[in-house]
């Protein structure tokens, strides 16, 4: 089934059912715009067989980052250079994932993130700020950043977007009852903290034309008490089939709680070989060791059981990959970090490879997961200069460089970034 094709409601073939999920690239220039750096990365994953690439989070306001080096889709976006990425990719449907990262906007970018409510900052190594609560009037403001975005995307080539309602950033904040405490037409029950999704959403399609495909990414959990769970999902999927959605990916966690690395899971997959903790299919006893969030997969399908799923979040073996699409809950695999280390990889599991093992870090459990997530940050910026990925690359020197990096560039570029945005 790997190799079949895969038509979207929008229209949108997508020729095999291996996407390239989406990924921080960090590679955008000092006024954030793309570069030739992404020309080079989207051509070589093109080249590696995926049937869909998603790229790394394109933000809606560029006071409020998620790296300093992410590209900007605002007003000022250069959508000349945009379409070079997008040829780069050659016939590959390709999507922007678009997102604003509320308070999981780090202190060199901002002092003082925003979010849906005031609340405590992230706690990870003090990297992030307390955020301060949005006003109605800014949440308009950013839902219309998603329709401009979306705009300029479709205008540089681009075959669609995902609105990010995941990982923590602002559109999962706003599901979060547990950082959303607002009282107005933004927060309340499900439907209420689900109003800023369902807007963007909107915006998406109303600046877009026919055949323009929108998605979103959605958690299945935040893996916290007091967050979002499971049953807000499920009803989250229902009000997005009413928005006629192409297609949901589903994943989950935040960084507090980071489920999307594997962290945290009970009875889901290990990136362990030989582990015997076992995600589920839903198909009775399961072999998919792997697979965190395929459980949800299995009810988002019976609330949406029109629109493609997309799953993403420790899938690694070509076994595991047609036993969850053969399960029919499952339309599209997506695989994001194997791809920093193998960008062949689709064309490999198209052949009858059997997947590919990810190094291993022993890091502690914070530390550990900022230096892991570099690292695979930096095999993308090597690809991005054209050059091999480095598997010697040790945690600690990746994690270094990104505080570093962030530091420097964050903190020198701040005030360029907010006289940008405020000009006409």
């Amino acid at each position: 089934m790997l190799n079949e094709s895969l038509t979207l409601p929008s229209g949108l073939v997508v020729p095999n059912r291996i996407a390239k999920a989406a990924m921080t690239e960090n590679l955008a220039d000092a006024d954030n715009q793309p570069t030739g750096r992404h020309e080079r990365l989207y051509r070589r994953w093109a080249e590696g067989g995926s049937g869909l690439l998603v790229t790394g989070n394109l933000m809606v306001d560029r006071r409020y980052l998620e790296r300093s080096r992410n590209i900007v889709a605002d007003r000022h976006l250069d959508v000349v250079r945009l379409s070079r990425v997008r040829q780069a990719a050659g016939q590959v449907p390709m999507i922007a994932q678009l997102n604003h990262p509320g308070r999981q906007t780090n202190r060199f970018i901002a002092r003082t993130p925003v979010a849906p409510s005031a609340s405590g900052a992230v706690p990870m190594m003090g990297l992030f700020g307390k955020p301060r609560a949005l006003t109605a009037e800014e949440i308009e403001a950013i839902v219309a950043g998603f329709g401009t975005a979306s705009a300029l995307c479709e205008q540089a080539g681009l075959d669609g977007v995902q609105v990010h309602a995941a990982h923590g950033y602002l559109l999962a904040q706003f599901l979060s009852p547990h950082v959303n405490r607002r009282t107005d037409r933004w927060g309340g029950d499900v439907a209420g903290r689900a109003h800023a999704l369902l807007a963007a959403v909107r915006a998406a399609r109303s600046a877009t034309g026919d055949g323009f495909t929108v998605s979103v990414k959605l958690n299945s959990s935040d893996f916290r008490h007091g967050g979002f769970t499971e049953d807000d999902a499920e009803e989250v999927v229902r009000l997005l089939v009413d928005e006629g959605i192409d297609l949901i990916e589903v994943s989950g966690g935040t960084y507090e709680s980071p489920a999307l690395f594997g962290i945290g899971l009970e009875g889901a997959g290990s990136k362990k070989e030989g582990s015997t903790k076992e995600g589920s299919t839903g198909e009775g006893p399961s072999t998919v060791k792997e697979a965190y969030f395929a459980a949800f997969a299995q009810r988002a399908r019976r609330a949406a059981p029109g629109v493609p799923i997309m799953l993403t979040g420790g899938i690694r073996t070509r076994a595991a990959m047609q036993t969850l699409l053969g399960g029919g809950a499952v339309d599209l695999i997506g695989l994001a970090r194997p791809l920093a280390i193998d960008p062949d990889l689709p064309r490999a599991l198209l052949a009858g490879s059997d997947g590919v093992d990810l190094p291993s870090y022993t890091l502690p459990t914070v530390a550990g997961m900022a230096g892991e997530s570099e690292w695979y940050e930096t095999q993308i910026r090597r690809l991005g200069a054209g050059r091999d990925v480095d598997p010697q690359l040790h945690a600690i020197r990746a994690a270094s460089g990104f505080v570093t990096g962030e530091l420097v560039r964050g903190l020198r570029e701040q005030g360029a970034r907010r006289r940008l945005a405020d000009r006409p």
